[in-house]
């Protein structure tokens, strides 16, 4: 027998993807919904188009300083029901989100900055982006005067606009408002906006009307309701709501407090990842998809297009044993 030996052919090279990097903002949470932390680059899987992707960096958020945008509605509607403060009476309304906005510059890092705006027909800075946190805090506890309409759509554009010029890769805007716009507005502007701005807004909205409009069904988020959440979800944010006349109640304060910390532990328990995606179209046709390794973890993500982004940490390849 004569054996004839072949040699098998050279194993075809990859050729390296050379196209743009992608950068996305990744939220961790388990199964009973607490954000998980010091995950590595091997628990996620990231395909584009339902091609698997090779990350080029990862790194977790807890340090990244923030550029955070406070807008809270100064409407009208926001004057009732009233509470004493002091020797005056003010709106009940307007101190629970003036309080809210406090516990969030608390739980913050003193590196990360705030820049706080309010509205009602119109958007007004009240303070530019500052890491003087005493600062925005004695401005809040002065914060207790409404005036006119309810314009929150065009707000909310005008405050993206504001929060975009944050010196910090990683932004963040937060909306507490009565939930209803009077201006008349289309939402087209705005979710373009949402869209176009790629920063996470975290809306808070304070309902009078907890039945919602006349003909619209009670078991139903109500229209403006439903718009909040979109707002955060189309954004990658969160979104709670709570009624007016149980602001002075101790559990509705309980849930206020509890969601603001939500917003901190979020922004600070993200992590950043990139990968260089071989689909030279754009951005809009590019499905992402990431999927942890553990099925006991849930997954939010938004992509990060800020002029600013800055790499996160290479990924070190594995070492085998």
């Amino acid at each position: 027998m004569v054996l004839v030996l072949q040699s098998a052919p050279a194993p075809q090279s990859t050729p390296p993807v050379t196209g743009p990097e992608t950068q996305v903002v990744i939220t961790v949470l388990d199964n009973q919904g607490r954000y998980v932390r010091d995950l590595k680059a091997d628990d996620f899987v990231v395909e584009e188009n339902g091609v698997r992707q090779e990350l080029t960096s990862f790194a977790p958020d807890s340090e990244v300083p923030l550029s955070i945008g406070i807008l809270i509605d100064k409407s009208a509607s926001m004057r009732l029901p009233l509470a004493v403060q002091g020797k005056e009476k003010v709106s009940a309304a307007l101190l629970a989100a003036d309080g809210a906005a406090r516990v969030l510059v608390k739980l913050m890092k003193p590196q990360d900055e705030f820049l706080f705006m309010t509205f009602d027909e119109g958007l007004h800075v009240k303070q530019g982006f500052s890491t003087d946190h005493k600062k925005l805090t004695d401005t809040l506890y002065k914060n207790n005067t409404v005036g006119g309409s309810t314009h929150l759509y065009h707000a909310v554009v005008d405050a993206l606009k504001q929060t975009k010029k944050g010196k910090y890769r990683k932004r963040a805007l937060v909306v507490i408002t009565d939930v209803h716009d009077t201006s008349g507005d289309k939402l087209d502007e705005l979710k373009a906006s949402l869209h176009d701005s790629e920063i996470p807004v975290y809306t808070f909205g304070m309902r009078w009307d907890a039945w919602g409009l006349p003909g619209e069904d009670p078991g139903q988020p109500t229209f403006e309701v439903s718009v909040l959440r979109e707002m955060a979800v189309d954004s990658g944010g969160r979104s709670m709501v709570v009624d007016i006349p149980d602001l002075t109640t101790d559990f509705t304060v309980e849930r206020m407090i509890v969601f603001v910390q939500d917003i901190a532990a979020e922004l600070r328990g993200q992590y950043t990842l990139r990968y260089r995606s071989g689909n030279p179209g754009p951005d809009a046709e590019k499905a992402i998809r990431i999927r942890p390794v553990s099925s006991e973890y849930q997954v939010r993500f938004r992509r990060d297009t800020s002029e600013t982004a800055k790499p996160a940490a290479a990924v070190k390849p594995a070492t085998k044993k």
